[in-house]
Parts: C-alpha cells; sequence; structure tokens
C-alpha cells in the first residue's frame, strides 16, 4: 500500500465553487460534466499518477498507460456515504478497477468516528495519507507469491475489506513483479496511452 504525502492542489476558485454545492447533493454532481467538476477530477487523477507512480493506492497494481489495468478515482470514505467529502482532495486516491470495484469497495464504510472535519475523523482504513502503511502492512516475497501481512488492527481491516490477500491480487502482484522489466513496442505503448486517455 503506498503513503500519499499532499492531495492534489485544487484551483481556489474551482474548490470554491465545488464547496458551495449543499454537502447532501455533492455525490450527486460527482458525474457531472461541469467545468468545475472536470477541473478537479482532472487535478486529481494528475496528480495521482504522478506522485503514486502510477501505482493502485492499495494493492500497488500499474494503472493507466504503465499498468494493465485502467486508473480510477477513488474516495477513501465512500462518496454515497460521506457526501459532503465527494469534492475533499484527501478523500481521494487513485486506484485500480479491481480495489476500487462493487466486488471489494463500493459502499464499504471506512470511517470508525466521524468527525465535522474530515481530518480529524478516524478511519478503520489505513489511510494512504493520515497513516504510514508501513506501520500496518507489509509485502512479504514466498516463492512465486507477494503477499500481504497485516501489522496491527488497522492492518488487518484494510487486507480483510479490500481483499488484498485474495488469490487473484496475490497473483497480479506476483505477474507485476515479473512483468516490470519488460518494454512494449512502441505502437502497442501508444495505442495503450491513447486508449487510457479516455478513462
Amino acid at each position: 500500500m503506498l503513503k500519499i504525502d499532499e492531495a492534489a492542489t485544487i484551483p481556489a476558485d474551482v474548490q470554491a465553487g465545488l464547496d458551495a454545492i449543499p454537502a447532501a447533493e455533492r455525490k450527486d454532481n460527482w458525474p457531472r460534466a461541469t467545468n468545475a467538476v472536470k477541473a478537479f477530477k482532472r487535478a486529481v487523477k494528475q496528480h495521482g499518477m504522478a506522485v503514486q507512480n502510477a501505482k493502485c493506492v492499495w494493492c500497488e497494481s500499474k494503472v493507466g498507460f504503465s499498468g494493465r489495468r485502467s486508473a480510477h478515482r477513488d474516495h477513501i470514505a465512500p462518496k454515497d456515504l460521506y457526501s459532503a467529502w465527494t469534492f475533499e482532495p484527501y478523500n481521494l486516491a487513485l486506484s485500480c478497477e479491481y480495489c476500487n470495484g462493487f466486488e471489494v469497495k463500493k459502499d464499504l464504510d471506512t470511517i470508525a468516528v466521524l468527525a465535522p472535519v474530515y481530518a480529524d475523523s478516524q478511519f478503520h482504513i489505513v489511510h494512504p495519507y493520515f497513516d504510514n502503511p508501513e506501520e500496518h502492512i507489509s509485502f512479504v516475497q514466498e516463492e512465486a507469491r507477494i503477499v500481504m501481512k497485516s501489522l496491527s488492527p488497522k492492518g488487518i481491516w484494510t487486507i480483510d475489506k479490500m481483499r488484498l490477500d485474495s488469490p487473484s491480487a496475490t497473483a497480479n502482484r506476483a505477474l507485476e513483479a515479473a512483468l516490470k522489466d519488460i518494454a512494449l513496442p512502441a505502437h502497442l505503448a501508444a495505442l495503450i496511452e491513447q486508449a487510457m486517455e479516455g478513462l
């Protein structure tokens, strides 16, 4: 799991416009194609691809152009449960479609104690901005497998609820490790980049 030091920088006028949306209505504005929403999403994705080195925050699989999985903007505290934090930059990180998918995360309640200010809330999940993942989760290579081991109750919760120890996640980490040094031909890399831009 990745540690992220800073959230995306959102232009002040964009953030002010999004913050002006009534809290209960923010989740409904996420799919809208307004200039403010598009600018916010673009900033989050560009920032995430850069600071996360094009990796899923949870399983560390490569995403986007350099990976085999698509990059999703993942609400750490789900927007359907916590609409007020839909446009909170510290509530978003990039993840792969598996970790942010309906079978794994969807509306998983990641908050243990809710506070009026996002950063003051206590989380069940290892939070990529507020926690040091190395204190909660470690990667261990066992023969041809790369498994995650929990080091704390938060680590146990995160690995279990995010299914980071599933056979498919474990196999994917091993495959990513085996493929990390293989370069694609330029024409295939260009096709993948073009396809990923549309996501």
